[in-house]
């Protein structure tokens, strides 16, 4: 039974912090990825912005949208330097993204040659806290020229003042840098033209249904919510749930085991009343039965005992944060999160895991007997 309580425990506790890191991440990621996301099928550009404004005000479940243009820079400020994302943003940008809750200095409004960038850009860049007249130079490749053969027209050089500095997560601070989408259109020679629209839906709920409306309408376009945007990433934390859940699951039954010899040890032992209870009318089947709800009830047992102190500690870590990260992340305790559904399925493998070892081991009584001296 401790060996069945062990390893509920260590189910419940280990998918439950990744259930918790995946969390945090999706609340990571939220800031900056928008519910949906619609780029070009083909080709890094698309026009018509109008047209295509008046198409998504006629979906109702959308709150907001808003036109993004991004297009790789090489940013340089006296001897510092670093290439970067800038990420064009009109208006209506910081009404379908959260990312002014994570705005660590100065404004979340970047206007005309002005910008937002990461914190890691703005270490790279050597910007103070202060953002006090912080100007550094951008090149852009203009979208006018098919050849390299005169470099120094094939791009755009302006100056840019950093009014804030951000941070999410490195990924995107060390990548991304936020300006007007008018700034960016005049860099890159790029008039009406946008990479991507991102939209905020008026309820959650409606994702789905508005993605496979927005599908259908948008044929030269793709439409990707929160989990496809980062669709590598989650993949990655699904293949390592399924890894840690199946070592588990075997590890359990290899703890089973045990209890497949604990049964036929008791048959052995009681091998004398085995023969009362037959001379008394019970057939092997009978006796089976007594063995099988032996095994049951220190399978469920086990089962139940496992399961509520697993939920116990997950509480106390979500409480009080007795397991801590140390300095240097962006939480201090790890992160965790129970879902009923995963502990049914705990409950099911570990359960289906001691009845069949404990089938097994009452399949063998006759034999066990037999070897005893004695044959039913």
């Amino acid at each position: 039974m401790l060996g069945i309580v062990a390893c509920t425990v260590a189910l419940v506790v280990v998918l439950s912090a990744f259930n918790g890191l995946e969390q945090f991440s999706r609340q990571l990621y939220n800031a900056f990825d928008p519910e949906l996301k619609v780029v070009p099928a083909g080709g890094k550009y698309l026009t018509g912005a109008d047209s295509m404004s008046a198409l998504l005000g006629q979906i109702d479940q959308i709150k907001a949208y808003s036109f993004v243009l991004e297009e790789k820079a090489y940013l340089q400020k006296g001897d510092r330097e670093v290439v970067a994302i800038l990420k064009g943003v009109d208006a209506h940008y910081f009404e379908v993204n959260d990312l002014e809750a994570h705005l660590l200095y100065g404004k979340a409004s970047p206007g005309h040659h002005t910008a937002i960038v990461g914190l890691g850009v703005a270490y790279h860049l050597g910007l103070s806290a202060g953002l006090e007249g912080e100007y550094f130079q951008v090149f852009v490749p203009r979208a006018d020229v098919r050849s390299l053969s005169r470099p120094e027209r094939a791009f755009s050089q302006s100056h840019l003042e950093a009014v804030g500095i951000f941070t999410i997560q490195p990924e995107v601070d060390e990548k991304y840098c936020l300006t007007d989408i008018t700034t960016l259109r005049e860099l890159t020679r790029n008039e009406d033209s946008y990479s991507a629209i991102e939209i905020q839906l008026k309820n959650p709920a409606h994702i789905k249904s508005v993605k496979n409306k927005l599908r259908q309408l948008l044929s030269e376009h793709r439409v990707y919510d929160r989990d496809e945007q980062q669709e590598a990433f989650f993949k990655i934390m699904r293949a390592e749930k399924l890894v840690v859940y199946l070592i588990f699951t075997f590890i359990a039954l290899l703890a089973s085991f045990g209890l497949m010899g604990s049964l036929r040890m008791l048959i052995l032992e009681k091998r004398h009343n085995i023969h009362l209870l037959r001379a008394l009318g019970l057939t092997t089947g009978q006796i089976s039965g007594i063995f099988r709800i032996t095994g049951l009830l220190i399978v469920s047992a086990g089962v139940v005992i496992g399961i509520l102190l697993g939920i116990g500690i997950v509480w106390l870590q979500d409480a009080f944060g007795l397991i801590q990260l140390g300095e240097g992340y962006l939480i201090e305790a790890y992160p965790v999160e129970l879902r009923p559904r995963q502990l049914l399925l705990i409950s099911f493998t570990v359960l289906a895991i001691g009845l069949s070892t404990t089938a097994a081991a009452v399949a063998g009584l006759p034999k066990i007997l037999q070897i005893a001296g004695r044959v039913i």
